[in-house]
């Protein structure tokens, strides 16, 4: 349970110092994980974690301190320290924050059956279920690994502007590893489904038919598969390429804080910069958006850390440079609002500019028309391994199920085939996309320490012309 005057008490003393702004957040987390390896329990595990955060804002800097003891006297003890951090801080340039509107709400992500109701002896049942569906297929999977995650977030987060909200969050995901074995060659697979929700959320994901096709898929792969003549090509993505290149390639050099520097001891840069906006980066049929408010969603919330309410971030409009990812301080930098970007893994981590469920946007190009006037081109429906650089600007994804297209029609497997291009290279190339968008779920990585955060990718099915595969 929340105590929210634990909250109000801290906040007081934390205001009367802090002339900008002083946040308290409040938080308590109950998680499960089970899993399975080759059809025998692994792991079973839960726990509870409560704890709270200070954040100040002074002309000097910011000042951050948070603690899993959640008393009113801990609290004062980290008002000190966030105010001691931010003091010492000495900015060259005073800290600014841009003016939102105080929010006093509660907001919670609906279910059908609540994660608390599902007993372990459930959880086990549906992993070692999904393991023999496998099974049967005949096809030689070796390590055959799942895992089983669900946890529940409440938090109560309070600020000296006025802003009070309350909100409860239950999260599931599944997580696969697999490797197919024929011939003497293997192939790896790596996935998660993930969703905000309840426990009804794995009827969605439909695992007992994905999996075992996946399975076969490889074997044929392996089987079957060829590799590509390198040169120049037609590509057609599917949506789990379409999804990553989003996340990887237009959504993170397009957070604020990179583009501004803050990140480049942590996680990278970006080959944006703030006088970019408004440029073409891609052709017309490139437009990507980030949208944290869609329901059910892995990266689904309603505010942000900051108080700020989520909404859709068109990152490139029919490819113009449109937004950038903005918590209240980026914004307040560059002249402009928070568009609700700020998120944080736990009450241990500060908030910093993140993503949600970043997508390529539907098109009204008809699926089974897209490879009709392809003459010799490759059909990349999902990837197994992807590399980008510290700018995010040249990039390489290798295929996990690949065909061949010749004359209009899709062919046989095409193993292992790479693209290498870089980001403009990538958007510009866009000349059709399909009217469907499917989403798969993520973990992204970003910060110092280091922050997992839930998040979406995802897309239609894209076409590219001329691009080099190898």
């Amino acid at each position: 349970m929340v105590d929210e005057d634990i909250v109000e008490s801290v906040l007081d003393a934390a205001s009367k110092h802090s002339p900008l702004l002083a946040e308290v957040r409040l938080e308590s987390t109950e998680w499960t994980l089970v899993s399975m390896k080759a059809g025998q329990v692994n792991s079973i595990a839960s726990s509870k974690d409560d704890g709270m955060n200070v954040r100040v804002f002074l002309p000097s800097g910011v000042g951050f301190a948070s603690s899993n003891v959640a008393t009113k006297a801990e609290g004062l003890r980290l008002v000190r320290d966030a105010l001691s951090q931010a003091r010492s801080a000495r900015r060259k340039t005073p800290c600014t924050l841009s003016e939102e509107k105080a929010v006093r709400t509660s907001w919670s992500v609906p279910y059908r059956t609540h994660l608390k109701d599902v007993t372990t002896e459930e959880r086990m049942g549906y992993l070692k279920g999904l393991d023999a569906e496998v099974v049967k297929t005949g096809v030689k999977v070796q390590g055959r690994f799942y895992e089983l995650r669900d946890w529940v977030t409440t938090r109560f987060f309070a600020n000296s502007e006025g802003s009070r909200i309350r909100s409860t969050a239950p999260r599931m995901s599944i997580w696969s590893y697999n490797l197919v074995s024929a011939k003497g060659d293997t192939e790896a697979s790596m996935r998660e489904w993930g969703g905000s929700g309840g426990w009804e959320l794995r009827d969605g994901w439909d695992l007992a038919r994905v999996l075992p096709d996946e399975m076969r898929m490889l074997k044929k792969q392996i089987e079957k598969g060829k590799r590509i003549k390198p040169g120049k090509y037609d590509l057609v993505c599917g949506s789990e390429v379409a999804g990553i290149a989003a996340h990887e390639s237009c959504g993170h050099p397009m957070e604020a804080d990179r583009i501004l520097g803050r990140e480049m001891s942590q996680a990278g840069r970006s080959f944006i910069s703030i006088e970019m906006m408004g440029e073409r980066l891609g052709s017309r049929y490139a437009t990507v958006i980030d949208d944290p408010s869609i329901p059910g969603s892995y990266g689904y919330y309603a505010y942000d850390e900051e108080g700020v309410k989520a909404r859709p971030r068109y990152l490139y409009k029919e490819g113009i440079i449109n937004e950038f990812f903005h918590n209240r301080e980026t914004a307040a930098r560059t002249g402009t609002l928070s568009n609700g970007s700020s998120r944080s893994e736990s009450y241990l981590r500060e908030p910093i500019v993140r993503m949600g469920n970043t997508f390529v946007a539907p098109g009204d190009f008809p699926e089974d028309e897209l490879v009709g006037d392809i003459k010799e081109g490759v059909m990349m429906n999902s990837f197994t391994e992807w590399n980008i650089d510290d700018k995010r600007y040249n990039q390489k994804y290798v295929s996990r199920e690949a065909y061949f297209i010749k004359d209009g029609e899709v062919a046989g497997p095409a193993r292992k085939c790479t693209l290498e291009i870089t980001t403009p290279g990538f958007w510009s190339a866009i000349d059709a996309v399909t009217n469907k968008v499917v989403f798969d779920a993520a973990e992204c990585g970003k910060g110092d320490p280091g922050q997992g955060m839930s998040v979406c990718t995802g897309g239609p099915m894209l076409r590219l012309r001329g691009v080099g595969l190898r």
